[in-house]
Parts: C-alpha cells; structure tokens; sequence
C-alpha cells in the first residue's frame, strides 16, 4: 500500500472510534467502555506497524533500484573500455606484420552481408539508407545496399637508398659483356637514390547475384604507382619495357565469382598462386634484398620468372577446409609462333617481363624476337597448411611451356658442330619449371617466426645445350622473425643460389667460355636484416641493410622483387674501345662476381 493511502485508511479509522464511542458509553458500562477503548487502540498500533514496515520495504527497494543502476551503468564502462582494448589488440604489432598485401582467399566467404575480404559482418543496409555506409569508422570499407560491399586499400612506400654495386672492384680481365674486349667497368660503384618501393592503390568489391544461392560477383582494381618519379615506359641498363609504370590497372585486376561453399573463380591478371603461397614468409617485400632476388629467380637477372604479374589468367581459390586451401591458375600462351618468339596477343611485352630485343639480344641469324624468357602456356599451383595460430605449411608448382633462351647461344664460346644456326635457335626452346615446399613455426609466448623454403628450378632442352643452361639450380631461403617492445620488430634473412648446371658465358669472368665440360661458380648468397616499428595499424618506418656476394660468374642483383630501381651487375656503358676491338659496345656491360650491397631508410602507410 502507499503512503497516502494507509494515512486515509488511518484517519477513517479514527473518524468511525469518534462516533462509535459516545453510543457506546450510553448502552454500556464505563468499565466495558475502557475495554473496548484498549481493544481498538491495539487495532491501530497494528495498523502503524503495518504502515512503518512497507514504507521501509519501499526506501529498501528504491536503494536497491539505485544501486543496480550504478552497477549497470559501471558494467557499460567495463564494456566499452574492452571494446578500446580488443580493438587495440587486434591491431597488435603481430597481427600488422603477418599482414599480406594481397586480397585474402575465398575462405573468407559468408553468406548474406559479410565482407569477402576482411571476413566481418556488415550491418543490414535497407534500400532507403544512403547508398553508402561506412562498416567501421577506422575503415575504408562500405557497405551498398543489398548486402555488397566496396574496399579502398593500397600501400604507399618511399626509402632513402644508398646502395654500392661492386663493379669497381669485379674481375677484370680485360672482357667486358659478351666477351667483347674492355678496359674494365664504365662509371662509380656508389649511389644515392630515392625509390618507390611495391606502391599500389586500389578498389575491391562484392555484389551478391539475385537468385543465386550464397554466390557473389567479385571485382578488383589495382593501379601500380610511381610516387617519386614520372610515370612511363621503362628503360633501364639492363631491360626495356613498354608497361607504362603507374598505368591505369598495372596490379592484380579481375572479375570473378564466389561462393564460401565452392570458393572463387577469376579472371584478369595476378601474381601466381606460386608466388603469393610465399608472401609471409618475405618480410623485405619492396626493400633492398627481398627474397625474390634469388628465390624464383632463375638467372640472378632483376626479372624474377616465378613471381610476376602473370596477364590473361584464368584461377581459382579454395575455401578453406581444415586449415587447408588450395588455388590454381592457368595462362594461355596466345601467340601463334611455336618458339614463343612473338609477343603474345594483347600484351606489351613479350612474356617474362622484356620487350623484344631487350638487352640487344638477337638470334644466331640476327633476328630481334623475345628470345631472352619469353614463353608460351603457363600453369601454377599451390597448397597451403595454416593453422593461423603455430604452423603455416605450403606445397607449390609452376611451368612455362616453350622458353625461348636462343640469345644464350650469342655468347662466348664453341657452339656445338653439325647443326645450322636455326637448328641451334629451335633447340634452345623448352620447358622450365620450379617446385618448392616452405615451413614456418610461429612460437606465440616469445613473438618469433622460423621459417624455410627449398625450391628446384629444371630447364628441359637438348643435351648438346647443356653446358650454357643457367636456368637449372637449387635455392634455399632462411627467415628469422623476432617482435620486440614497443611495437618493434627484427627480421633476417640468408637466401643462397646453388650452382647451376652450366653457363651461357656472356660477360666478364675469364673461367667461363660457354664451351661444354666446364662448370662456372654461378652461386650467390644474399643476407638481409631489416628493423621495423610500427606506429599505428596503418603507419610504420623500417631501416634495412642487404649484400649479395656473387660467385665468379654469378650476377644476382637487389632490388628485383618490388624495389622502386635495381642495384645489379651493370655498369653506366661506355665509348666502342678506342683500339679497335673486334666487339665492344656503347651500351652496359654486366659484370659478374660483384658485392653488392645497400642500406635504406623507409616509410610505409597501409589502408
């Protein structure tokens, strides 16, 4: 009862004992009078009793009412402060460096409103909202109506270099490229430079197709930027390409469809499944020294054959299953030649990265074609074991089906007798595959990272061309990662070339003359070591250090692998030698057996 209505019951009460008493007094006596006086004031102390114990119910339950409220409201606190605290941790010094920098696989599908690439939620957006919605506010990410959505991502990335590519101090005897008579390297070893480093930007999305059950069309845009340089053709000491750097859609571009049930079917341009199986484990992608200087990388040129853009590709991506995922890709050849001489329709450059003729490189009967890697069909493949938590596995292949190498046999040396110029070219056509396998371990109470890969690259030609097959060789690569407080990080890496099964014989070591029987030191090493801080989830700043050491005949370079220039074995060129050689040129000349090494200060922002 409340309170006002107990005092109304109270004075009722009283108002009827006033009436009820002078009727009393006149029928009886004064001793039952005093009785029943008693009785009825006994009445209303039970009454009043009654009355103080609700209304200190009532304070007692309105206390209580107040002290959840304050408990609620504390309770609210707690969760917002944890919200600050997992999105910190997901943005933790771990997670940022074990980021890859392309789109993630189809095993991020999900039904309905769900981001293909990032794997979140996106909230339900009607079609009378804004065509547009943020899905976080830290996000580039928008949610569309209908359930799709739309990404802009990219990474920009600018070094300070200063870099020393030995030829000051290589081998001189008096032979300089293709054995041409020389007085030795054109120009300085040193050089300073400002470098664009694997810059991109880009638009990814997803549309959910009507009537479709759980599929999606998938589309990417992807633009290669030059940031501190004018953007064009390239034309470089040691090779020419017609790809304007900075062109609309020089990265990974597609259109596909996906389902998280049967994974993703795409067609357009990317890099390899070979090559992106092995992104976690190159840190030093766009630096000085990136594993791709000898991992991929058949003839240590600054073209690494099995990690580069592969054009008019058809693949597909796995969901996940158990950890495990699986992709594959295919690329036509188109070119009607059978030696892949030509370039291939719809292209700008022949396939492998060169224009024809790249390097003044013609044929034994002076024909200028893509003789120098150009091919033909291509098929890569990979599996991949990650548990995201310890181990990351990976199993790869690729082939090139009719590489042509003929501008090999312009070198120095004896060829092979009994055979006509143009059965010599035919002959210095074939396949070339690598195959390699990777393991890392991920140890999460010290924030270290061990891994390794293996890789055999195999060039099939004929017998009698053995002796100059540079493309045949073993690779090994070592990666330490260490995190360190303060959202730092400390990476090393040694890659090694083992010797390969022979030579061409074009350049300056006097071992080598590209004649049968003789094995040349063509192997290299090449250490790395880069530090990294990471400001915030987008910011970092790294400094790195890396020196190639090359065997007598070997020219591995740095840079190749996404750097902005290369460091390689190539001097500034020079004058036709004043004495009348038989063969000097004006253009560079590549000089084998070099150190080279450089150091770089960096700055990079991922979105």
């Amino acid at each position: 009862m409340k309170k006002k209505a107990i005092s109304a019951l109270l004075a009722s009460a009283f108002a009827a004992s006033a009436v009820m008493i002078p009727t009393m007094a006149a029928a009886q006596s004064s001793a039952e009078l005093m009785q029943q006086i008693q009785a009825l004031q006994a009445q209303l102390k039970a009454i009043q009793a009654q009355v103080d114990k609700q209304a200190q119910a009532t304070q007692q339950a309105a206390q209580s009412a107040q002290k959840a409220n304050t408990t609620a409201t504390a309770a609210a606190a707690t969760a917002t402060t944890a919200a600050a605290t997992a999105s910190d941790a997901k943005a933790s010094v771990s997670t940022i460096f074990e980021k890859i920098d392309i789109p993630k696989q189809a095993n991020s599908y999900q039904k309905g409103t769900v981001n293909m690439y990032t794997g979140e939620s996106n909230p339900k957006v009607a079609d009378s909202q804004n065509f547009m919605q943020r899905e976080r506010d830290d996000s580039l990410s928008f949610t569309m109506p209908g359930g799709g959505g739309i990404t802009l991502y990219g990474n920009l990335d600018v070094s300070l270099d200063y870099s020393n590519n030995g030829i000051n101090s290589a081998p001189n005897n008096g032979i300089g490229n293709n054995g041409g008579l020389g007085t030795g390297p054109w120009g300085q070893s040193n050089m300073a430079a400002i470098a664009t480093n694997n810059t991109y930007i880009g638009l990814r999305g997803y549309q959910p197709v009507a009537d479709w059950h759980d599929t999606q069309f998938l589309w990417q845009l992807q633009t290669n930027l030059a940031l501190s340089s004018v953007s064009g053709t390239g034309e470089s000491n040691s090779a020419s390409n017609n790809v304007a750097s900075g062109a609309l859609t020089t990265g990974t571009t597609y259109i596909g469809l996906g389902s998280k049930d049967w994974g993703a079917l795409k067609v357009g341009k990317t890099v390899t499944p070979y090559a992106s199986s092995t992104n976690i484990f190159n840190p030093f992608k766009g630096m000085l020294g990136s594993m791709n200087v000898v991992m991929g990388n058949t003839g240590g040129d600054n073209r690494v054959e099995f990690d580069t853009m592969m054009e008019h590709s058809i693949w597909y991506e796995s969901p996940t299953w158990n950890n495990i995922s699986f992709a594959a890709l295919f690329s036509p050849g188109q070119n009607h030649t059978t030696d892949s001489s030509g370039i291939s329709a719809g292209s700008s450059n022949c396939n492998g990265g060169n224009v024809p003729g790249s390097g003044n490189t013609v044929n034994l009967d002076g024909v200028v074609e893509c003789n120098d890697g150009g091919f033909s069909n291509a098929f890569s493949t990979s599996l991949v074991y990650d548990d995201k938590k310890a181990w990351y596995a990976l199993a790869a292949y690729e082939l090139h089906q009719n590489v042509n190498r003929s501008s090999d046999l312009t070198g120095v040396g004896s060829l092979p007798a009994g055979y006509t110029n143009a059965q010599l070219d035919a002959m210095d056509v074939g396949n070339e595959s690598a195959a390699k396998a990777g393991l890392m371990y991920r140890f999460a109470s010290t924030g270290t990272r061990i891994g390794g890969i293996f890789e055999s690259m195999k060039r099939n030609i004929d017998p009698a061309l053995a002796y100059q097959n540079e493309r045949q060789r073993n690779g090994t690569w070592l990666l330490i990662q260490q995190d360190l407080p303060g959202a730092n990080q400390l990476n090393f890496g040694w890659a090694h070339a083992g010797t390969a099964v022979g030579d061409p014989g074009q350049h300056n070591d006097g071992n080598i003359a590209g004649n049968p029987g003789q094995q040349p030191n063509n192997s290299a090493n090449m250490y790395t070591i880069a530090g990294i801080h990471q400001v915030d989830r987008n910011l970092s700043f790294y400094a790195n250090y890396a020196l190639t050491v090359n065997g007598a005949a070997a020219h591995y370079d740095q840079g190749a692998g996404g750097h902005g220039y290369y460091v390689d074995c190539h001097d500034s060129g020079g004058p036709i030698p004043a004495n009348g050689g038989t063969t000097g040129t004006a253009g560079p000349n590549c000089w084998t057996g070099t150190r080279i090494q450089g150091i770089s200060v960096g700055m990079r922002y991922r979105f």
